[in-house]
């Protein structure tokens, strides 16, 4: 009889408790600050990400355009001379 008296003095407590009082509230305001940062983390690095990818396809667009004018410059100088 006790016990049960017990539990139900402890239930009460537990269940007039605050929220945010309570370890379940910090821990579910954790969890959503944690949430928060991880996504904000991800979308740095796909953003950086991307700006490599963006960097790389500039300078590989740079050697293309490097390459036709020597090429352009041979085929004058070979014109030039022929």
């Amino acid at each position: 009889m006790k016990l049960i008296a017990v539990f139900l003095v402890l239930s009460m407590v537990v269940l007039m408790a605050e929220p945010a009082d309570g370890f379940i509230g910090w821990l579910i305001k954790g969890a959503i600050s944690g949430t928060l940062e991880l996504f904000g983390l991800l979308l740095a690095i796909r953003r950086r990400f991307g700006d490599l990818q963006q960097e790389q396809l500039e300078q590989l667009e740079q050697q293309q355009q490097q390459e036709q004018q020597q090429q352009l410059e041979k085929r004058a100088q070979f014109l030039r001379l022929g």
